[in-house]
């Protein structure tokens, strides 16, 4: 079977691109996903990822390091794209055609979860696809600054989509909590003296805006669940909304709390 290296991009010292989410979180949340589906299917995988370098060259130069010291049939680099919020959908990037099969697998599978499919791209000038022994792919998952894939994304769902693209076997899901979510929702209402779930808007604090924040995590959002009612999280229920054919308000009003409420990513 293959031997694969995976690594996710940047570090937390030398961070990657923002916008409705972080790069350099999400894709640790996508390359630790992809790591345990490859494993469930039996496949021999080393993590790259690169977490000590305090500059770009450093971290660069560490993770390329990481992947010579394998004996692996192919480099897999996580990636997210940005654009100043006007792009939007996955490409691959290569160094050759070498892996032109693998990286255009992945590109379709990762469209069939709804983000337009830009391609596999040749690309001879970056430091990781340039000096990696094995061949190197580089995959820009989706665009994080864009309002249309941050809708869409969820690490779980992408990672599938990858160890898919690159095995043709569909992996198992990464172990999910109960969803608990409606009871503790219910309780905090009942304690709150709420009779049915209460509007929240921006500048509201507490327990409530806590669940709604884990809630919206759990479709595929990546904001902080600290209760405050913020910037971050009206964008993201906007987002929200937007998918959903709802007024993009920003406020949880009844018609909002109703698709929380299903729990479907849509």
């Amino acid at each position: 079977m293959a031997i694969y290296n995976v690594h996710a991009g940047h570090n937390f010292k030398v961070s990657g691109s923002s916008g409705y989410f972080s790069e350099t979180t999400e894709s640790r949340n996508v390359k630790n996903a992809v790591i345990s589906k490859l494993q469930s299917l039996d496949y021999k995988v080393y993590d790259c990822t690169d977490d000590s370098g305090k500059t770009q060259n450093e971290n660069l130069k560490n993770i390329v390091s990481k992947c010579n010291d394998h004996a692996a049939d192919l480099n897999i680099s996580i990636h997210f794209n940005a654009s100043n919020g006007q792009g939007h959908g996955v490409e691959v990037l290569q160094y050759s055609n070498k892996t032109k099969t693998a990286a255009q697998n992945i590109c379709n599978a990762i469209a069939q979860l709804g983000f337009k499919n830009r391609g596999v791209k040749d690309r001879t000038d970056l430091y990781v696809l340039k000096h990696t022994k094995a061949p190197a792919i580089l995959i820009e998952c989706c665009f994080c600054d864009s309002a249309i894939d941050a809708g869409l994304y969820n690490y779980d769902s992408m990672a599938a989509a990858i160890v898919k693209g690159l095995t043709g076997q569909v992996a198992n899901r990464v172990p999910q909590l109960s969803d608990n979510w409606i009871s503790r929702l219910k309780a905090e209402c009942k304690k709150q003296g709420f009779s049915n779930y209460p509007t929240v808007k921006e500048g509201a604090k507490g327990n409530i805006t806590k669940l709604v924040q884990e809630r919206l995590n759990s479709v595929g959002f990546n904001i902080s669940v600290d209760g405050f009612f913020g910037e971050n999280t009206k964008k993201a229920v906007m987002v929200f909304q937007k998918n959903r054919g709802l007024s993009q308000n920003g406020i949880i009003d009844s018609n909002t709390w109703d698709y929380l409420i299903s729990g479907k990513k849509y």
